[in-house]
């Protein structure tokens, strides 16, 4: 059986990963070889993606997803860690109600909400700005609830000893608690900038010029225009992946401990 489940493994693995070696020989190949067949490249070459960003404004969506992605994830942090702090230390009417909407929300497909919100961005002179990318994502209930989880296994006598030498409930969080949050921290850095970075649909919705669309929304866009040139279109996809996969691979050990830890605690 353990080779049954090595073999089965090993299959899943390839099936992953040969696509992405597809993806990124073609973006090494010149045009001549790409449709020659063969696997590694005669010639590799850069050519695929100087051609890229002479095609297209490759560069305002990069700027444009690495600034909204960074400022989403600083946002969602800064929000989940107030929110989390309230849920795990504050005792106020309701408190076990709200949370249980917060993770009822979590359960809400993202579908549901994005027309109300469309009209929202259109209503506030939003539309095809980075306020329509950065705000409606800034509170996010995955972050309440991992740090909430966190906050709520903390010593209470570092706390205590926190307040007794006179901090309030402020420095306390900032200066007793977050230090002490690492792990949950870099795991909900991880989980917001993929979440960021490889978002479609909603860029999709309240873009629309290449001043604030974001690079996922950029490959679509050059794959209309140039279906053919596979070369370039897979240096992109190389370039779209690249932050994400580094920040993951970054952090990977830290994000899995940290769900295991908010599924004991708590």
């Amino acid at each position: 059986m353990m080779i049954v489940g090595h073999i089965l493994v090993l299959a899943i693995c390839l099936s992953i990963l040969f696509p992405m070696a597809i993806v990124l020989s073609t973006a090494f190949k010149p045009m001549n070889e790409i449709y020659a067949g063969g696997l590694l490249p005669q010639a590799p070459t850069f050519e695929n993606f100087a051609r890229l960003f002479e095609k297209t404004a490759f560069g305002w969506y990069i700027w444009n997803s690495s600034g909204t992605t960074l400022l989403r994830v600083i946002g969602q942090l800064i929000i989940g860690v107030l929110a989390a702090y309230a849920f795990a230390r504050f005792r106020f009417p309701y408190r076990d109600v709200l949370f249980a909407l917060v993770l009822g929300a979590m359960m809400i497909p993202q579908v549901l909400t994005m027309l109300p919100i469309y009209i929202m961005m259109a209503q506030l002179g939003w539309f095809d700005t980075w306020w329509a990318l950065i705000v409606p994502n800034l509170a996010t209930p995955i972050a309440v609830f991992l740090l909430r989880q966190h906050m709520m296994s903390f010593p209470n006598e570092l706390i205590d000893a926190a307040q007794m030498d006179g901090a309030g409930h402020w420095t306390t969080l900032w200066r007793v608690i977050v230090p002490n949050l690492g792990p949950a921290m870099a795991a909900l850095t991880i989980i917001i900038f993929i979440d960021s970075w490889n978002e479609y649909f909603w860029p999709l919705l309240v873009t629309e010029s290449a001043h604030s669309r974001t690079i996922q929304i950029g490959l679509r866009e050059f794959l209309q225009e140039d279906m053919n040139d596979y070369g370039a279109l897979m240096a992109g996809i190389i370039v779209a992946s690249i932050p994400a996969i580094a920040v993951f691979l970054f952090f990977q050990r830290r994000v899995m401990d940290t769900f295991v830890s908010s599924g004991l605690k708590g």
